[in-house]
This record gives structure tokens, C-alpha cells and sequence, in this order.
């Protein structure tokens, strides 16, 4: 079995660094992600950064053009990957648990690269990767079929030799749609609003990634 996981919420405590940020713009012009639905807040998390942004200066910012947006972001996002974002509980130990039993495991995130592997290196995490799958590489949305296959070729297996480990409800149904297996993954308070649509979507869910069993990753 190839493990795919997903980075924000999943291996590293950092949905606050993007939660937060995008709250704060949007209420600045009397919008809220928590006031969405829940297909409506997943298009929107899907969104890599630049069409983040494109969509910001497009449909709420009259005042800031794409480029005004994306230098917002950029700031607090390259010193949160580059500077202080820190693993979740017991996501390192597991993740090197993993490696030494041989799994091959890849990342399926929707922050681009760059931020990644600042965050990675940094950590010395990067060795266990054998490669990303993110929307600049991919060339595709997380919420897209061709995303997932980006993965799936990489890989070289079916799509049912791998399983995909996520905290975001978008995410599990996009994989679930190409036949890969999936586990959703708690991370509250910011998919607690999604936590029972997610159990009932993944093939399994876990409080953390600290929870996996390698000898037993189906159940």
C-alpha cells in the first residue's frame, strides 16, 4: 500500500495560519467561510493560492488587485512555513515509524511547494517523501480527477494500492471518486462542522495520523 497524506491539519498544525488570514479579509468586506456551506466552503478550499487570491481581488476586494492579495498572503504564509509551523502531536514519530517499515509515502496538499518544503526541510521531514502532489507540480486543483491521478501515475499502482489520509471533506470525496482509499483525519475545531460527513465518506477516520496502525492500515 502507497500512503498519500495531505499536509495542512494532517502532519502539520497549520489551518490557523490560513484560516485566520483568509477570515480576516473576507470579513473585511462582510464575508465568512463558516457561514458557507459545505460545498460551497469546499470549492473554496480547494483553491490553490493563486486562485485564492484571484477570486479575493475578483469577487470581494474591489479595492486590491490579485497581485496586492497575494503579497497579504505571502508574508504570513513563507515565515509560518519557513519560520515557526510546527508538526501535529506524535506526526513525526509515526511518519518515521512508516519509513522504516517501508512504506513509500508521498504528499497531497493544497499549498504550493515552495511552502512545503521550507516547512519539510526544516523539520527534517523531506526524506520521507518521495514526492508532492500540489497544484503548481500537478497542474490541477485538489478537487480535480486529474490532481489525484498526477498522484496515482507518480505512485505507479492502481488507485486501490493507495490510501489517502486528509482532514478535509473535499478531499476524501475528490479521491474517493478515482478509487483511492481514504481516512478522514480530526483536526477541530476547523472540520468539526464536517467531522460525521467525513465518517461517513472515508473508509476509515482517526484522531491523528498518530493513531495508524502499519500493520493494519484498512482496519
Amino acid at each position: 500500500m502507497k500512503l498519500l497524506f495531505d499536509c495542512d491539519g494532517t502532519i502539520l498544525d497549520s489551518m490557523h495560519i490560513w484560516v485566520d488570514p483568509i477570515n480576516e479579509i473576507f470579513e473585511k468586506y462582510g464575508f465568512r467561510l463558516d457561514t458557507l456551506s459545505k460545498e460551497e466552503k469546499g470549492k473554496i478550499e480547494a483553491l490553490p493560492l493563486d486562485g485564492m487570491c484571484q477570486f479575493i481581488a475578483d469577487e470581494l476586494a474591489e479595492d486590491m488587485s490579485k497581485d496586492d492579495v497575494r503579497q497579504y498572503f505571502d508574508e504570513i504564509i513563507n515565515d509560518g512555513y519557513k519560520n515557526s509551523l510546527m508538526p501535529k502531536d506524535g506526526a513525526l514519530k509515526k511518519l518515521e515509524e512508516l519509513h522504516d517499515k517501508g512504506y513509500e509515502m508521498a504528499i497531497a496538499s493544497s499549498t504550493d511547494s515552495i511552502y512545503l518544503k521550507l516547512a519539510f526541510e526544516r523539520l527534517n521531514i523531506d526524506q520521507y517523501f518521495s514526492f508532492l502532489t500540489t497544484p503548481d507540480l500537478a497542474d490541477s486543483k485538489k478537487s480535480d480527477k486529474e490532481y489525484w491521478q498526477y498522484a496515482i501515475d507518480k505512485f505507479g499502482v492502481d488507485a486501490n494500492e493507495v490510501i489517502l489520509y486528509d482532514d478535509a471533506l473535499y478531499a476524501i470525496k475528490s479521491a474517493n471518486s478515482v478509487g483511492i482509499n481514504t481516512c478522514g483525519v480530526k483536526d477541530f475545531p476547523y472540520n468539526e462542522n464536517e467531522w460525521e460527513d467525513i465518517k461517513e465518506n472515508a473508509s476509515l477516520y482517526l484522531n491523528g495520523i498518530w493513531e495508524i496502525d502499519a500493520d493494519n492500515l484498512l482496519g
